[in-house]
């Protein structure tokens, strides 16, 4: 079973076991906010699943595949 926690939730786990990290509350919930770490909505609510959370800061921001990543792509008519 996932560990699904509130935004806030998982940055206190984040905050507990790395109490000097660099990333704050804001730029943790912007990170959510724009998709770059999934989440879903339950009523009101956004869960983000722990393992995603750990899974982005291990092995970052995979939206776009590095072999795309800085080259020139054709544009499609």
């Amino acid at each position: 079973m996932r560990r699904m926690r509130l935004i806030s939730e998982a940055y206190a786990e984040i905050k507990e076991t790395d109490p000097n990290t660099a990333i704050t509350m804001t730029a943790f919930r912007r990170l959510v906010l724009d998709g770059r770490i999934p989440s879903i909505m339950i009523g009101n609510k956004r869960l983000v699943s722990m393992e995603d959370v750990e899974n982005f800061f291990q092995h970052g921001d995979r939206q776009m595949p590095e072999s795309e990543s800085g080259k020139i792509r054709p544009i499609i008519l």
